[in-house]
């Protein structure tokens, strides 16, 4: 939240629209210095002496910001671009020296005849030339801003591109994953109880819908991904009567906002290891509370048959989405014993709104 309010203030400063507002403010801010610093030296004011400087200020710092820096700086011809900044300096205090002495633009408080004259002389072009100095600096500074964050700005946006495009085929590898699974359990419950065939199929087509039309957005309501499971789950128990399945809910779940297929791939790897005992036994529980969703999932497996942390399409595929949707706002924790697997996965509800 506070990086995109800070993103919405530098794209306001730096939007097109008001860059003329920008060059004004800090013309008159130079401007105002240059009266100070002319009045240290000169017991009179001479406005037309004023804004011939200014303008030549404005000619080298354009010509600094909008050729030097392209031309030299950019492209890494640092000592080129130092050599003609430095040129550029150099006339602009030439330039200064005519008018402000030679032709007497401005009445200098020291007589020409005063033998302090020579050193209000070099005093003044030190004075003249650090303030250059500094208004190109400054302006190279505000150039240089402006072209990080720009190209910061590029960057960000082709990582989210390259992102999106990376959660999009993870979760494209989900639906097809999920068919061959629930096909080939539809196939093996037609052999073993072709009456309830018909309502496997029904659920199936439920699920497809939720998958095709319900989770198009990049977040949605816990409560209708809890009801996904659910029937996820109706469906495995048509094929395995013999399944002890529970889905516990703690919480309110209603307003609960997470990416869509986030819990399934966990469901759908308990199945696959639970199925392979005697006695199939899954213990699913969400606990919603604060701003965190703590999720648990328990199945019994097979003593010969241990769970690799990166088995599988799934559990890959979710341990990635994770950590592009959630970084560091998630904890996931597998316990795998000989008898036993466990995972805990909590999440920071808020830090994917």
């Amino acid at each position: 939240m506070q990086q995109q309010n800070l993103d919405n203030v530098f794209n306001f400063i730096l939007n097109p629209k008001y860059r003329w507002f920008y060059h004004l403010f800090f013309w008159l801010i130079v401007f105002s210095v240059d009266i100070s610093t002319i009045n240290v030296f000169s017991s009179d004011n001479d406005t037309g002496y004023i804004i011939i400087i200014l303008l030549l200020e404005m000619l080298i710092v354009y010509f600094n910001i909008y050729f030097l820096f392209r031309k030299y700086l950019v492209k890494g011809k640092v000592y080129k671009y130092v050599f003609f900044t430095f040129l550029t300096i150099l006339i602009y205090i030439s330039i200064n020296h005519i008018f402000f002495y030679e032709n007497g633009a401005i009445e200098v408080i020291n007589d020409k005849n005063n033998e302090k004259h020579m050193a209000t002389v070099i005093t003044s072009l030190i004075a003249f030339s650090f303030r250059m100095f500094s208004i190109i600096g400054t302006a190279v500074g505000i150039k240089f801003f402006k072209r990080y964050f720009i190209e910061q700005k590029k960057t960000y946006a082709i990582k989210q591109d390259s992102l999106e495009n990376e959660l999009q085929y993870l979760k494209n590898q989900i639906n097809p994953h999920f068919l061959f699974n629930s096909l080939n359990n539809i196939y093996i419950l037609s052999k073993k109880k072709p009456k309830e065939t018909s309502d496997s199929i029904l659920l199936l087509s439920d699920l497809l819908r939720y998958q095709l039309y319900d989770c198009t957005k990049n977040n949605i309501l816990l409560s209708e991904e809890i009801a996904y499971l659910r029937n996820f789950l109706k469906l495995e128990t048509l094929r395995k009567s013999k399944s002890n399945t529970s889905l516990i809910i703690t919480g309110e779940a209603q307003h609960v906002l997470v990416a869509p297929f986030i819990f399934m791939p966990f469901v759908e790897n308990a199945i696959k290891f639970s199925a392979q005992t005697k006695n199939p036994s899954i213990e699913i529980k969400f606990d919603i509370k604060d701003s965190f969703i703590n999720f648990n999932i328990e199945n019994n497996k097979s003593q010969t048959n241990f769970v690799s942390k990166n088995s599988g399409i799934g559990l890959k595929n979710v341990k990635r989405r994770l950590d592009i949707l959630y970084p560091n706002t998630h904890k996931l924790t597998i316990t795998d014993s000989k008898n036993n697997f466990k995972l805990h996965l909590k999440l920071n509800i808020n830090s994917n709104e």
